[in-house]
């Protein structure tokens, strides 16, 4: 099969579609925090404050009302509460970065990767059946939590059981354009908020069985503790479901590392720190992008569908670039990415500018936003293949937090943009350029690398080594 694809990647594959609808979560708040236009009186349909805030309430009138919010349900409408709804989740995935990613090194993949869905379907529900705001908001706090398992235990679980040219399958062919659209899809046909986020609960379900019942502990992560007869017999179960013969190979022994013991290793501290930079930045532009989007001309429904089918697209065009073209490098996926985006979010600066709100605006944004998910691909890919075994996730956990306070400086943007929109722009334009100027200089290459042979220490190699399974086709 193409790209060495076997029965057991294949669940993999579908494991990680299953558990990616959790992080839809971010989607969902787009849906959860809409206002839909109105007008004064006999007055032009608007979305300005202060249109709405000097109308007397006898006379305003919502125009458009597709989706039920919280927002409308709330009365959120120019309120700083649509801002405290997003960063009060922002802040659970802040914390969630830390703990997930520590306890996934220590405890492992398998088990934290199964508690951060399991409290993703809990708060799905406690979601929508929030009685009040305090219960809601802890709900949400909740939420956040998981989506952090998930980005960072659950996506270094599947990859470290995948061969590493399947790395790039995964981004092209289960990704997060099919999480949009099905998050879209489940906000249309619940038409309010509330229902939409029990269903969100349910559709968790298979991502539940399939961790539990399925997938097994990583073996990278059992090797680089030690656990060597775990490890063999997991590789044996692997082959078994891929229906592939058991081929022990060579592997070194692997030293585990805390988290700290990595920040004081020579060369880690300052590679971590360019890619704190990626994170962050990428983080700020794309969920101020993503905030934003509700605010577009056109359909709510069909908008976002459009987003999730060009991504889609996007990143299966991403896959075949990959595996045919020799020059296109991790260093060129992000660096191209980057200037992408900071010519579109420039253009966009100059159409608001002139007050230009017609479906170039749209175009644009999707040819924008198509942009910061490549720059996504890429930053994701650069940190899982940078950093040791024995410590992937708790480091990919230290990028993810930087990402997450990116992250809460969006909500303050978006509300901030509601009373001068350009600074939106300019802010994605300015980061952009920083990061670039950075990646240009500092970024290493690490297309194709062995996650299981990355280590940042030059040391000599030590003799004893250990059988582990190379899935291979007979």
């Amino acid at each position: 099969m193409p790209f060495e694809i076997n029965r057991f990647h294949a669940l993999v594959f579908v494991t990680w579609q299953l558990a990616n609808l959790a992080v839809g979560q971010y989607i969902f708040s787009i849906f959860a925090t809409f206002v839909p236009s109105f007008r004064c009186g006999d007055g032009p349909v608007t979305r300005n404050c202060r249109t709405f805030e000097t109308c007397n309430k006898s006379e305003l009138v919502f125009v458009d009302e597709m989706f039920a919010s919280a927002a409308i349900e709330f009365e959120w409408v120019c309120s700083h509460h649509n801002a405290k709804f997003n960063s009060i989740q922002f802040g659970g995935v802040l914390v969630g970065t830390v703990f997930f990613g520590i306890a996934s090194d220590y405890f492992g993949r398998k088990p934290i990767g199964v508690i951060a869905i399991l409290i993703s379907i809990c708060s799905s529900f406690a979601t929508g059946l929030s009685p009040n705001l305090h219960f809601l908001y802890v709900a949400r706090f909740c939420g956040g939590l998981s989506i952090a398992g998930v980005l960072v235990v659950v996506c270094a679980w599947i990859l470290e059981s995948i061969l590493p040219h399947q790395r790039m399958v995964v981004r092209g062919f289960f990704n997060w354009g099919w999480t949009r659209i099905f998050t879209t899809l489940i906000c249309y046909f619940a038409g309010e908020w509330r229902m939409a986020s029990c269903v969100f609960a349910l559709c968790l379900m298979p991502a539940l069985f399939m961790t539990v019942f399925v997938l097994p502990e990583s073996p990278i992560w059992l090797h680089s503790k030690g656990r060597i007869t775990e490890m063999i017999e997991t590789e044996k179960y692997m082959a078994n479901i891929a229906g592939v013969p058991f081929v022990p190979v060579e592997h070194h022994l692997i030293e585990s590392k805390s988290f700290w013991a990595v920040i004081k290793t020579k060369g880690t501290f300052f590679k971590l720190f360019i890619l704190w930079i990626f994170w962050f930045g990428v983080a700020v532009c794309g969920f101020s992008n993503d905030l934003n989007s509700g605010k577009l001309v056109g359909n709510l429904y069909m908008n976002q569908i459009l987003f999730g089918i060009i991504i889609v697209i996007s990143k299966v065009v991403l896959l075949f670039v990959d595996k045919n073209f020799d020059w296109f490098k991790r260093r060129t996926l992000h660096q191209g990415s980057i200037a992408g985006t900071v010519l579109c979010f420039g253009v966009l600066g100059a159409m608001c500018h002139n007050d230009y709100h017609g479906t170039g605006v749209l175009v644009v944004f999707l040819i924008g936003t198509l942009m910061i998910e490549y720059t996504w691909d890429a930053v994701y890919l650069i940190t899982i293949e940078s950093m040791e075994t024995s410590s992937r996730t708790s480091t990919s956990g230290s990028c993810s937090f930087l990402a997450r306070m990116g992250s809460l400086v969006a909500p303050i943007l978006t509300h901030i943009s509601t009373w001068w929109p350009l600074v939106f722009y300019i802010t994605v334009m300015v980061i952009g350029s920083i990061t670039f100027v950075i990646s240009y200089f500092f970024l290493e290459e690490t297309k194709d690398v062995d996650l299981d042979e990355v280590h940042i220490e030059k040391k000599e190699i030590s003799p004893d080594e250990i059988p582990m399974l190379e899935m291979k086709e007979a």
